[in-house]
């Protein structure tokens, strides 16, 4: 998440890039990402940058306390 001061400055697709850039340098073949669907502007950065969505099935087992 991007500092609400940054927001609107690129921050984020530049950062996002620099990771990928860097993953490439690494051998990664495919990068993946989860995103809540109520973080519109990161989700529509993601699909900028040329993430494709995917059908998903996260689960979580959360430990009792």
């Amino acid at each position: 998440m991007v500092d609400a001061a940054a927001q609107g400055r690129q921050v984020g697709s530049a950062l996002t890039t620099a990771a990928l850039g860097r993953a490439g340098e690494l051998g990664a073949r495919t990068v993946d990402l989860t995103s809540r669907s109520s973080r519109v502007a990161a989700n529509q950065l993601y699909r900028k940058l040329g993430f494709e969505l995917r059908e998903s099935n996260l689960l979580r087992f959360s430990m009792a306390d």
